[in-house]
């Protein structure tokens, strides 16, 4: 491809930022999933009307690496940044992008909501091990 587009890579120098780019790499995560659900809502035979109603709902997305690699893919002008940024205000399709560090506060109150697929998913080596794993989870670690 980079033949096709005649795009030429930008090699970083900076150690620090490679160490960056390393540690945030996200692979692997591709499914979340709760091993029992039970529907309860007008179209089931048993209804409990006295309770909110709810849906189970399944999802099968096809060709997500394709899609992914069908996105803006960073080739260059790459340096750090300010550390003042709203990232609410950043459109999608905007022709700069930002690999973001932070330390994130994760409300409690989400954990139960978020338990089968945690965000922030953190790439290292768990106590006990020797291979870094991708690690999505809801534990605090010190």
């Amino acid at each position: 491809m980079l033949k096709t587009t005649k795009i030429e890579l930008e090699l970083l120098e900076d150690y620090d930022m490679i160490l960056m780019l390393e540690k945030g790499t996200r692979e692997g995560v591709s499914q979340c999933c709760n091993r029992y659900g039970k529907a309860s809502n007008k179209y089931m035979r048993i209804y409990d009307k006295t309770k909110e109603s709810n849906y189970l709902m399944y999802l099968d997305a096809n060709n997500l690496y394709g899609w992914a690699m069908s996105q803006f893919l960073p080739y260059g002008g790459v340096k750090w940044g300010n550390t003042n940024i709203d990232v609410t205000k950043i459109p999608d399709d905007s022709d700069k992008g930002y690999i973001i560090e932070c330390d994130l506060q994760y409300p409690e109150y989400l954990h139960n909501l978020h338990s089968d697929l945690p965000l922030a998913a953190e790439n290292r080596i768990p106590d006990g091990s020797k291979q870094r794993k991708l690690l999505t989870t809801l534990y605090i670690i010190y």
